[in-house]
């Protein structure tokens, strides 16, 4: 192990709310473009946002600044997005022992803490939560951050909205009260207004549909409708039969339009995925894996303009080589496990709190032994079984739609663990691992990794006129790197060397000097 690696946040920036602030000797990098801005280019931020951006044409060259900060010849890029994770999650397998769970939920705060810092450290400026119990945890975070009481990201959180009995809302009877306390997950009855859950009736009209929209976003402050479609029971991964009409689904995707807000669903068939795009949902999550997707399942999902989150990072956690299954020696399977093995003591070092680590490593260890139980009692085989084509179709259908120009988006689902929401550059490793097949000829540039995870995921999120590239007029979130993240896409979602946050230097590990350039 190598150690706690310390990040120096900043607790006394010199300029002040308005004072105009020079950003010099950088490497600035356009992302839309794929390529470094001209090497004159100086970026001017008063405020939360780039004032201006001398250097390029059009832009002004007389503005004085009050302050001055020498970049030292470091790249910039803009902050980073994580568009899928669960930010008050801190299990560390889906194969716990009691005393994993013991020590997940004695350690849950000090982990999101870490969870919440690391996401800035790794450059990581927004995330959007897709799915929380209980709303009070993660709205105490944001007051937190807000009131600079703790250090972390712009929260964006969605509100799931589903019929009764679904994967996402299942019967809150005694076996899964008692299931979500050994797991350490709160029970909150739908109705209540702290829940992150919103539910209506399984023969809902539209309209009854359209209401629950509406008191997800009236009531439970809903900034983004989330929107769970899997036909198999959350803990048994046995077949429910409970699903949305047409009619229900294209309901609550219109009332989520109206009202302004973006839908995302989570599927895992291709039923699923067509379903989606013909309702108009504004991305999917996840990759369908239970058969292949057409070149005219492709084709209308890029004519709906919908936009992908494909969490390869939930294959990381949960593709096996399952005994007796066509997946035991699946060379996609087996690919993806060495990158686990490979990389899962780094991940628990990096991102888990040092009570936790041994948990995530003792997990890996128990299933690679195809000990694949929860609580050490029961049989969790079924799960395994259930993911293991993700490693096969899941694979296949990813690449088809990278392949076919659809529009990408960076999200890890960090609630499934190992893997945190900090924890992006995992996500870009599978990325990497199972589209970068020949060195001579990638299919997955840095370029196109830094593309994914800022512009096109903040179009995910609708912010795209504030945040996701470095303009004039956009709101100021820089990461700092050494090196060349259009060369070595394994910087990008790496700890920084810096960070502006709404215009304000956050993070300096690098010993930034900040000079007074005219009188105050």
């Amino acid at each position: 192990m190598k150690g706690e690696v310390k990040t120096n946040f900043v607790s006394n920036y010199e300029p002040g709310e308005d004072a105009i602030v020079e950003l010099k000797n950088g490497r600035f990098i356009d992302v839309i473009n794929g390529r470094y801005f001209p090497p004159e280019t100086r970026v001017i931020i008063q405020g939360k946002k780039i004032k201006a951006m001398p250097g390029l044409p059009g832009e002004p060259t007389d503005i004085k600044p009050d302050f001055s900060i020498d970049l030292q010849g470091k790249a910039v890029f803009p902050g980073i997005f994580n568009t899928h994770c669960h930010g008050s999650y801190t299990m560390t397998t889906v194969s716990p022992t009691m005393k994993d769970n013991r020590l997940s939920n004695k350690f849950r705060s000090q982990q999101i803490a870490r969870n919440m810092e690391e996401c800035l450290a790794y450059g990581i400026t927004h995330i959007r939560d897709c799915k929380i119990d209980d709303l009070r945890i993660l709205r105490g975070w944001k007051e937190k951050i807000s009131r600079g009481e703790a250090n972390g990201p712009r929260i964006y959180q969605a509100i799931v909205v589903t019929q009764p009995r679904g994967y996402f809302s299942p019967p809150l009877n005694f076996s899964w009260r008692l299931f979500s306390m050994a797991l350490g997950i709160p029970v909150i009855e739908y109705e209540k207004p702290e829940s992150g859950i919103v539910v209506f009736p399984l023969d809902a009209s539209a309209q009854q549909v359209r209401d629950a929209v509406k008191r997800a976003i009236e009531e439970r402050e809903a900034e983004y409708i989330k929107i769970g479609e899997q036909r198999e029971d959350l803990v048994s991964y046995k077949p429910i039969n409970t699903i949305m009409t047409m009619e229900q689904l294209e309901a609550l995707v219109d009332e989520t339009r109206r009202r302004g807000l973006k839908s995302t669903m989570h599927h895992m068939s291709v039923e699923s995925f067509r379903r989606g795009v013909k309702a108009g949902v504004s991305s999917l999550v996840h990759v369908a894996m239970d058969a292949e997707l057409t070149d005219e399942d492709i084709r209308a999902f890029i004519a709906a303009k919908c936009i992908i989150e494909p969490t390869l990072s939930v294959m990381y956690d949960v593709v096996w080589p399952v005994k007796g299954h066509p997946s035991e020696n699946h060379p996609e399977v087996l690919k993806i496990k060495a990158y686990r093995d490979k990389t899962i003591a780094e991940l628990a070092e990096e991102f888990y709190i040092p009570e936790l680590r041994d948990s995530v490593l003792g997990s890996h260890q128990r299933i690679s032994r195809g000990e694949m139980k929860t609580l050490g009692i029961r049989d969790n085989t079924a799960l395994f079984r259930y993911y293991a084509p993700a490693g096969i179709h899941g694979v296949r259908n990813f690449r088809a739609l990278l392949d076919g120009g659809a529009r990408m988006a960076c999200g890890n689902d960090g609630g499934i663990p190992p893997c945190t929401p900090a924890a992006l550059k995992y996500e870009l490793g599978m990325f990497d691992l199972l589209l970068n097949t020949d060195e001579r000829s990638p299919r997955f540039t840095s370029a196109d990794a830094l593309r994914l995870c800022t512009i096109n995921s903040a179009e995910a999120l609708g912010v795209e006129d504030n945040f996701g590239s470095i303009q004039t007029g956009k709101v100021a979130d820089l990461a700092i790197v050494d090196g060349d993240p259009l060369a070595d896409l394994h910087l990008i979602g790496s700890r920084v060397a810096a960070l502006f946050y709404d215009g304000k230097l956050k993070i300096d590990n690098c010993g930034l000097k900040i000079e007074k350039t005219r009188a105050a």
